[in-house]
């Protein structure tokens, strides 16, 4: 895997909007909060521009990536928002630019093919967690801030919140990967599709009903890609809960497609569309530990 070097202290953190529009609100806020970290920030051309529901044209929002990871002053790209569109771009990704230039780049939800194309296809690591305008721009975690400043400066960390649960108990270590369920789906059969063989798999998703992450966690076993993976950790699988008062719940729905599989199995970290979103690199090994309900780095995310 090839690391991105950390950020400066008075780093320069370039923002892009590959997916969908971005709201002015929200983007602003998130930027002063960037830069009460200490970071210079630098705004892509289309980072505000509307194309229907896009933050611009195909061709800008690739323009904007491409600047970023090309500009030698800009130390960390970030993410305004996810939404969709991603897929979009890859064609037109210019694949030498990115590899010649490999940085910190920060993003989820849709975000999650930009991800996988970077770390499949580039070898890249890749950073799963907070975008500006949905994280930066609305929440006020200290512990979001704390845990993305020890990543970018190359602290090995170990990750853990009171909600999350034990769904099978165990230890298992291997490199981390995954990211939004519903894309995670959409990378099969790509260039970039998700790699499951001797890893820790992140999984989460937002707004999806019991019935289609059935489905969508059906098909996956159906390619084989829980065969020989060592561990997996869910999300909070925000809003894919049944509803309040059913005595149904999603877990038991994983745990019956996931039987069979001598893994350990958490529930509930928090990264993604949650309140909290802890960022996590993927590329990096990993120890998932169930009895501390944690993930522990045992490698610097950065170089």
């Amino acid at each position: 895997m090839i690391k991105p070097r950390g950020i400066r202290q008075d780093g320069v953190v370039g923002v892009v909007a590959p997916a969908g529009t971005v709201c002015e609100e929200e983007l602003n806020k998130g930027v002063l909060r960037l830069e009460g970290l200490g970071w210079k920030v630098r705004l892509g051309a289309s980072v505000l521009r509307r194309n229907r529901y896009l933050a611009g044209s195909d061709a800008q929002r690739v323009a904007d990536l491409h600047q970023m990871f090309s500009d030698p002053e800009v130390d960390a790209v970030i993410c305004a928002r996810g939404g969709s569109g991603t897929a979009r771009l890859i064609p037109l990704l210019d694949r030498e630019r990115l590899a010649a230039h490999p940085k910190i780049f920060i993003g989820c939800s849709d975000i999650t093919t930009i991800l996988l194309y970077l770390h499949v296809c580039l070898g890249q690591v890749v950073f799963h967690g907070p975008m500006v305008a949905p994280n930066f721009g609305r929440d006020t975690s200290a512990k979001m801030e704390e845990v993305l400043l020890g990543l970018c400066s190359g602290q090995s960390l170990s990750l853990s919140e009171p909600g999350i649960r034990v769904l099978r108990t165990g230890r298992a270590e291997g490199s981390l990967v995954g990211g939004c369920l519903t894309l995670l789906c959409t990378s099969i059969g790509t260039p970039f599709e998700v790699p499951t063989e001797d890893r820790i798999l992140f999984i989460e998703d937002v707004d999806e009903a019991p019935y289609k992450v059935d489905r969508m966690m059906s098909y996956l076993k159906s390619l084989g890609k829980f065969d020989r993976v060592r561990g997996i950790v869910f999300g909070e699988m925000v809003r894919c809960h049944f509803p309040d008062g059913s005595s149904d719940r999603l877990e038991d729905v994983l745990m019956e497609i996931l039987a069979g599989y001598e893994i350990p199995i958490l529930f509930g970290f928090p990264s993604g569309h949650g309140p909290l979103n802890l960022p996590l690199p993927f590329g990096v090994p990993v120890r998932l530990d169930t009895e501390t309900k944690s993930l522990a780095l045992l490698e610097p995310a950065v170089g």
